[in-house]
């Protein structure tokens, strides 16, 4: 597995693997659909703008398994140096390790604090995050709307 960052040209390509996991995640978060039959995300173009975001393919072989946005705005008063925004391996691709490869590369990539929320009603996401808490050394806090708060070194 390699990490590759997202150039300019392959943000369309981005969009379109945002459009498949924005889908999946209207099971735990109320999203619409606009009238071409996208979800927005009001963020994408930042990650072409702001040096403080990135934007990542998870690449094995030539297929990209998944991918991983990141910046630097926390959700709780910490000052993380890196805040997991977006992070997904595609169905075709999980329970197989690439998730924890993936994570162990960003790792390896980016040096410092992290941070990351997901919902505790997404099961395969609350345990794929807690078992990276654990290897991890991660500190959880629990936010009163049902999502928990992972940070670590």
């Amino acid at each position: 597995m390699e990490l590759k960052r997202v150039q300019i040209s392959e943000k369309p390509k981005l969009y379109s693997l945002m459009q498949k996991y924005l889908h999946e995640l209207t099971a735990y978060y109320p999203m619409e659909m606009d009238g071409n039959g996208d979800y927005a995300y009001q963020y994408l173009d930042l990650y072409f703008t702001e040096p403080e975001r990135d934007a990542y393919f998870f690449i094995e072989g030539r297929e990209t398994v998944g991918f991983c946005l990141i910046n630097r705005h926390s959700v709780t008063q910490e000052q993380p140096d890196n805040c997991v925004a977006e992070f997904t391996v595609f169905p075709a691709y999980r329970n197989r390790g690439k998730g924890e490869a993936a994570f162990a590369l960003l790792k390896k990539e980016r040096k410092g604090s992290w941070q990351l929320k997901y919902s505790e009603n997404n099961l395969a996401a609350a345990v794929f995050w807690r078992k990276i808490g654990r290897n991890y050394h991660g500190r959880e806090q629990m936010l009163p709307d049902g999502e928990t708060v992972l940070s670590f070194e």
